[in-house]
């Protein structure tokens, strides 16, 4: 395996390349035709049509993409609209496009789990598993594995970026923490020729052996994918493609065997606390590559005809995704009292839980979107496709391939009522093998006070009613220590959601009612609670400029109906009190403040490294206590710093901070953060 210092100088030594391609003299395509999207035509998706066949969780909890912090007057005078779209061409022309984060405001938040004021239950060091604090269900139909522990440390296809830019973009980011814990991002994306775009995205978190702060705590998460675009000129046809690749490679300890040992501070040397697992790893390693067409039906129209088409046919477009998963628990220790269970190991002299898989998903889909229309100025909008999904995996310790064959129908409406009112709907359903009649129905409803231009403020619904199998981990699976073969009910969730939204704020509730809620016991066995049950949750979140001051923070309140399973804090909640203003005539930007998250006490789950899965236990009670952070940024131009002083309160001598049992939270530190982009 290669050191971190190779791994450093193969990293720079490619970014230099990037920089020097970056600098390179390659003719620009100038004409008016050639992709880029203007900003006048970016738009907060009038029709809100989700990914029906996404495996990704959805972390927000309103519903709603991340609000735009945008304060032009502190925008610098060189800063270029560089803007993205993500998911699929659908995205494209829907006008679903983000602007690149350019501001400071959330800069100093590096760590994937915490930024968008993200709130987890984690373990003892960067890129380790995390389970949110907020109840976000996987509403996932059809295959999915189960396990998404380490989900914010691993890029995702309908996540991937690609970019609508004039110019070639290139950012760098490098955030360097105590402990030698390093953490790096390049973005790189330019118009190789006419109409053909290339980009690229390598991201890494590591936190290296000996220098953890827990003895095998150790975290090198790397991921990066590529992508290309290519439109002809007069975007009848358009293909887009992306090669993925993520690997999680973590040590595994178990946590500390002994809380009284940090709580009563008696050692103060982290390393040397005694742990639960003294060679145990876990490895994920996941590749794939995505591509997509789609073709206009009809010949663009000519500005010289005097008769407009009145109905337009759309377009039909094709995907095809390839993926690669393997997963790698490794604990070459014979000491097998702390996976309690009553099934002796498979193997009693080392652990070697290897299960790989395969996905191959052919996507066919129609809409009656054209040639880049507004959609604000469509009045109907409509979808719909079919996706074949063939898997075939391995499990631990079985020389046996299974396979499923899966067909999932899905398709969708929305209508735009003017400029104030915007309802869509869609649905999927699944068919064959282990997810046969899993289906979902998903309605939104947008009204706004006044137009979409003048407004105090908007209002969103959302219905979602899921009928899903549970995840395969809890159905079927086989390892060293765990073995089960379920015959689990369906889940069913029906989900209504409201808020109100007025320019950076929002707020608002989502009610849950759950049936055959699938879990982990104290036992680490899979159980159902057979019984609808319900959870609550309300939430606001936002910023709140003060002048020169400002707040933001967002706050979530939740309670069930089975409080005994369904483990969540009550009140959890992130805030940010920052001071902002121009300094050095307005040449720059200075920012600083002070964050603090908190959640209140509870049960929380805790963890099984051999499963990547919480389960529920009832002896330690975690939270009810504040953590705290110093920071300032400096924006000069396209030049972003910031510096950091972690969980600085950890020096007051309240020993009592754990983010997960038995997993204790970092002590204070310090970071340093630079970030730079180019635009030529």
């Amino acid at each position: 395996m290669l050191s971190l210092n190779k791994i450093l100088d193969i990293r720079f030594a490619f970014l230099a390349i990037c920089m020097v391609l970056s600098g390179i003299s390659i003719a620009q395509n100038n004409e008016p035709d050639s992709i880029p999207i203007a900003s006048s035509v970016i738009t907060d998706s009038s029709f809100i049509i989700p990914d029906s066949i996404s495996a990704v969780p959805i972390n927000n909890i309103s519903g709603d993409s991340t609000i735009s912090i945008i304060d032009s007057t502190l925008m610098p005078t060189d800063s270029l609209s560089v803007t993205y779209f993500t998911g699929g061409i659908e995205s494209l022309k829907l006008g679903r496009l983000t602007y690149i984060d350019t501001n400071t405001y959330n800069y100093q938040k590096y760590d994937p789990l915490y930024k968008n004021n993200g709130m987890y239950s984690t373990l003892s060091n960067i890129g380790l598993a995390a389970n949110n604090l907020v109840y976000t269900p996987t509403l996932t139909t059809g295959y999915y594995l189960g396990s998404s522990v380490f989900t914010n440390y691993l890029y995702h296809n309908n996540k991937v970026e690609y970019y609508k830019l004039f110019v070639p973009y290139t950012e760098l980011n490098y955030v360097m923490g105590s402990k030698k814990e390093q953490n790096f991002n390049v973005v790189f994306t330019r118009e190789l020729f006419s109409r053909f775009t290339f980009g690229l995205d390598f991201a890494l978190n590591n936190s290296p052996t000996g220098k953890s702060p827990y003895f095998r705590s150790a975290a090198n998460n790397q991921r990066y994918y590529f992508t290309s675009q290519y439109y002809t000129k007069n975007k009848r046809y358009g293909v887009i493609a992306n090669f993925l690749s993520n690997t999680i490679d973590v040590q595994e300890n178990g946590g500390i065997k002994y809380d009284s040992i940090f709580t009563d501070n008696i050692e103060t040397d982290r390393r040397i606390i005694p742990i639960n697992l003294q060679q145990a790893q876990n490895k994920i390693v996941q590749s794939g590559f995505f591509i997509e067409q789609y073709f206009n039906i009809l010949e663009p129209e000519n500005k010289n005809d005097s008769i407009k088409r009145k109905i337009e046919p759309g377009n039909i477009s094709y995907s095809f995704r390839y993926r690669r998963n393997r997963m790698l628990y490794t604990d070459i220790s014979t000491d097998s009292s702390y996976y309690f269970n009553n099934l002796s190991p498979l193997d009693s002299i080392s652990t070697f839980d290897s299960l790989t898989q395969v996905q191959i998903e052919n996507t066919f889909r129609w809409s009656n979107i054209g040639y880049h229309e507004n959609p604000k100025d469509k009045i109907f909008y409509m979808f719909l496709g079919a996706s074949h999904n063939y898997i075939t995996q391995q499990m631990p310790y079985d020389s046996v391939k299974t396979s499923y064959s899966q067909l999932t129908a899905f398709g969708g409406v929305a209508f735009n009522f003017g400029r104030s009112f915007h309802l869509s709907g869609n649905a999927n359903y699944v068919f064959g093998d282990y997810n046969q009649d899993d289906y979902s129905v998903t309605v939104l409803l947008k009204q706004y006070l006044g137009t979409e231009d003048r407004n105090i403020g908007y209002f969103n619904f959302g219905l979602d009613f899921t009928n899903k199998t549970p995840e395969w981990y809890y159905n079927n699976y086989q390892s060293n220590y765990y073995r089960w073969s379920n015959n689990l009910k369906k889940q069913k969730y029906l989900i209504i959601s409201g808020s109100y939204n007025y320019k950076q704020l929002s707020s608002g509730a989502k009610f849950f009612t759950i049936e055959n809620y699938t879990y982990l016991n104290d036992s680490i066995r899979p159980m159902q609670i057979e019984k609808a049950e319900t959870m609550l949750q309300i939430f606001a979140e936002g910023t709140i400029p003060l002048n020169k001051f400002g707040i933001n923070t967002k706050v979530v309140y939740q309670t069930t109906s089975q409080p005994n399973i369904i483990r969540f804090p009550s009140l959890s909640g992130t805030i940010d009190i920052y001071f902002r203003s121009p300094i050095f005539k307005k040449a720059a930007i200075l920012q600083t403040g002070f964050q603090v998250m908190y959640f209140s006490e509870y049960y929380a789950d805790a963890y099984m490294p051999e499963l990547r899965l919480f389960y529920v236990q009832d002896k330690i009670k975690i939270g009810n206590y504040p953590y705290a952070d110093f920071y300032l940024t400096l924006m000069v131009k396209r030049a972003r710093l910031f510096f950091k002083m972690a969980h600085f309160n950890s020096y007051f001598g309240d020993y009592n901070y754990f983010l997960a049992p038995h997993y204790p939270a970092r002590d204070a530190r310090f970071y340093f953060g630079a970030s730079w982009r180019f635009h030529d």
